[in-house]
């Protein structure tokens, strides 16, 4: 009855929106422009041509325009006259404020940004509206200029990417009297191609070196003639010769001419590069001296110099090993110059983190010989800050109570003259979660947690020079750390000791990196627990029937594995790009024991267990701030040799804010089966009920996840999204039929849940709120297993078990 309603509500509510089409207050000749969409491609992309349009329509929602709207009530409260008065006033006051200062520079210096800062943020209001308008948008009156400025650069656009003889022309609709439709009407037609590549260059040591490198050329016989690609051709062609040691060479030496006349829809280009002016040909420059500066200068002062390896370090005090730093070089004496090498030198510097910045200068050496041209490079690093501290202090909300936490960080710099850092952390925080003896009752969790690492730009193995993945940018960190869990049920401590070898590898050497490799042949780790709660272990014992692996993941044990993790990221933190991203996690725990080495200590219990995690994710833009993204995660994790379980922590989990996010966290699975409890009704009479907070540790993982992601008004963003997934074990349990992994059942047991979110992009970080609700469970007891009529819209705010509302920071995935 309660879906009826709703279903009525949302009907009337899409006609009330199609009649909010506000177009009273236009003028007896202004229309408004609500759409404008591009027809007949069949190669270009649409988002191509929506980039040119020189007017954006009003967008439309459910046959209304909500941003218009927004934007009309906005502007019944903006009074550009009295903003423009506040300017007046605040200018007056900050030259008030500079004459009583008189002669202190500093503090004028104070006033003026303090005021500046106040008359920007004024100016801006007064140009772009009140908060309200600046989250609509304007009214799109249509204009016929524009319109065709429209046209003129989609034509421009098409003859650029080789459409020489494109139609285009666009139809204008007039709906309701007021509001403007637009298809703009594009024919391709058929594209010109490259029939011949030729080149017109007089230096005959630059023809040679342009035609050894002619297979790497980004324009092809029989290609598309295509600007990007000449533009690219000029980019490579400028690239290559600086770094086969032509310092002065310029891009506007290079040239194409392209002649479209011999033959139908064919092009022949010539690559033209032009010689200097006042001589015949191109000069070659090598290095000279090499000079390295570590320090500031203070001038008067004679800085000491050691050479190591050709390179002459100068300092007032040499605090950094020429070992270390010498890795970081690419410029040597006697080389010729190379803009290559000296990008990859400021890189590899900058990813050592011991300098504030970095550069590489160059001087001509005076009276060169007729044959001979030579530069002197310096190198110029100002060292960072030798301590450096971090402080956090942030809030969890989790069962609908804030949770306050806060961390504290300090990075030691150069502790040894080699480029390490030393970090220590310290972490405290609050939470609050459903009592896993009572789920009606919500406990406190208080977290505490020490860590410390060490780690140097070098890969530290025996039998080698410290050259090992010089050029990957490679750190050996060792690390150690301490957490401590305190809640009503139980309390446990974890001891870490761990060594990781981390390196990482770009397209090409001038990109950020795009993979990252850690190799962790040594993680110890010693875990210490105590049950508290009588009733919470009887709870325990109930769902750990035929199996320990649930209670025994509360003994004291020893965790020992070695593992790798392979990262590869083409996107960037706003995940705007077109991109993709993969990542794998292998790790083989209790090896130790099979090497011969015993690390029986206090009788603590040990595990071996083999685990692999792949996760792979797809961003594709759509242009006009949308995109449509989508994730598989897998996994399995089994005991190996004469384990017969994992470790609790190494189980794998569905549920939550980034994983199936209609269900609890860790609460998804397993598979069919339905955790049952025994129950007490108002009358007393003993019940058996689902049992939805038990935490369901599976040994399989299969979830996907797919989201449509869109602006909604300036920082507010919102997604729609369908998640499904499920954990399972790997062996049948006859305590819990259908809880096992089958290849003829698994996709009928995949758990369904769907839902809307709102995303603040507060450019510092991502505040998220994903409203979801169950659409399908696998695991439901004598009921259907089609859940979604069961939705209510109340339940995001209480504790439901059909839909909730989780919070995060960050995108899902």
């Amino acid at each position: 009855m309660k879906s009826r309603l709703y279903i009525a509500a949302l009907s009337f509510t899409m006609l009330g929106l199609n009649a909010c089409i506000p177009t009273r207050n236009l003028g007896e000749n202004e229309k408004l422009l609500v759409s404008m969409e591009p027809k007949g491609l069949k190669t270009v992309q649409p988002s191509a041509i929506q980039s040119l349009y020189q007017q954006e329509p009003n967008r439309m929602v459910l046959g209304s325009t909500p941003y218009l709207v927004l934007y009309n009530f906005g502007k019944k409260f903006y009074d550009p006259q009295n903003i423009q008065r506040r300017i007046e006033k605040q200018e007056n006051r900050m030259v008030r404020k500079i004459q009583e200062a008189g002669t202190d520079t500093v503090r004028i210096n104070k006033l003026r940004d303090k005021y500046n800062s106040r008359i920007e943020r004024l100016k801006v209001k007064l140009r772009e509206g009140n908060f309200v308008m600046q989250l609509g948008e304007p009214p799109a009156i249509y204009d016929s200029l524009r319109m065709q400025e429209t046209m003129d650069q989609i034509g421009i656009y098409l003859n650029s990417k080789g459409y020489f003889n494109n139609q285009i022309s666009y139809t204008k609709e007039e709906r309701k009297d007021k509001l403007v439709y637009i298809d703009i009407n594009i024919d391709e037609k058929q594209p010109y191609h490259y029939s011949e590549i030729s080149y017109g260059i007089e230096d005959p040591r630059i023809l040679e070196i342009v035609q050894r490198t002619e297979s790497r050329s980004r324009l092809k016989l029989g290609e598309r003639y295509d600007e990007e690609q000449i533009s690219q051709e000029r980019d490579r062609l400028y690239d290559l010769l600086k770094n086969r040691g032509y310092y002065d060479f310029a891009r506007a030496y290079i040239e194409f001419e392209v002649d479209t006349s011999y033959a139908e829809n064919t092009a022949r280009i010539k690559t033209i590069i032009e010689s200097p002016e006042q001589d015949s040909a191109h000069k070659v420059y090598t290095i000279k001296n090499v000079y390295f500066k570590t320090d500031a200068d203070r001038f008067g002062i004679p800085r000491d110099t050691m050479v190591y390896n050709g390179v002459e370090y100068v300092a007032y005090d040499h605090k950094y090993s020429p070992l270390i730093l010498d890795k970081k070089v690419d410029v040597y004496p006697g080389q010729r110059y190379s803009q290559l090498r000296t990008l990859t030198t400021q890189r590899k510097l900058a990813d050592l983190d011991a300098f504030q910045f970095n550069n590489v200068f160059y001087s001509k050496v005076e009276a060169p010989t007729d044959s001979s041209y030579e530069l002197n490079a310096l190198v110029n690093a100002l060292p960072a800050k030798k301590f450096q501290e971090t402080a956090e202090l942030g809030m969890n909300f989790t069962e609908k109570r804030p949770g306050p936490f806060s961390s504290l960080s300090l990075r030691i710099r150069n502790v040894f003259g080699g480029a390490e850092n030393l970090d220590f952390g310290v972490r405290g925080g609050i939470e609050y979660q459903a009592s896993l003896a009572d789920p009606d009752e919500a406990v406190m969790i208080k977290e505490f947690g020490l860590n410390s690492s060490l780690s140097f730009p070098v890969i530290l193995f025996p039998f080698t020079n410290k050259n090992l993945l010089s050029d990957f940018s490679p750190r050996t960190r060792f690390y150690t750390g301490y957490n401590s869990e305190d809640r009503q049920e139980y309390v446990r401590s974890t001891y870490e000791l761990g060594l990781d070898y981390i390196w990482q590898r770009s397209r090409n050497p001038l990109q950020p990196p795009v993979m990252q490799f850690i190799f962790s042949p040594v993680n110890f780790n010693i875990v210490q627990g105590e049950i508290r709660d009588l009733e919470f272990r009887s709870r325990l014992e109930n769902n750990s029937a035929g199996s320990r692996s649930l209670l025994g993941s509360f003994d004291d044990g020893i965790i020992s594995f070695v593992g790798f993790n392979f990262i590869y990221n083409t996107n960037d933190f706003t995940q705007t790009r077109d991109a993709r991203f993969f990542r794998t996690l292998i790790e083989v725990g209790g090896l130790t024991k099979e090497l011969g080495l015993n690390l029986d200590i206090n009788n603590l219990r040990t595990y071996q267990y083999g685990r692999i995690n792949p996760d792979y994710r797809r961003y594709i833009p759509l242009g006009r701030q949308r995109y449509f993204v989508y994730r598989v995660n897998a996994g399995v994790a089994s005991a190996m040799f004469s384990g017969n379980t994992i470790p609790y922590d190494k189980f794998f989990f569905a549920g939550g804010s980034s994983s199936v996010r209609a269900w609890q966290s860790r609460r998804l699975g397993l598979g069919s089966y339905a955790a049952l409890t025994v129950t007490e009704d108002k009358e007393g009479n003993k019940i058996i009920v689902r049992d939805y907070n038990i935490e369901q540790p599976g040994e399989v993982l299969l979830e996907a996840n797919m989201e449509y992601r869109f602006n909604m008004f300036s920082f507010i963003n919102g997604a729609f999204f369908v998640d499904a997934g499920n954990v399972w074990l790997l062996r049948p349990d006859p305590i819990r039929p259908g809880a096992d992994f089958s290849f003829n059942r698994f996709y009928r047991e995949l758990a369904v849940g769907t839902g809307f979110g709102l995303r603040f992009d507060l450019s510092v970080l991502i505040l998220r709120f994903d409203f979801a609700t169950k659409v399908y469970d696998p695991a439901v007891w004598k009921e259907d297993r089609f859940v979604l009529p069961k939705f209510n819209i109340a339940d995001f705010f209480t504790r439901s078990n059909q839909s909730t509302l989780q919070i995060g920071i960050g995108y899902p995935f």
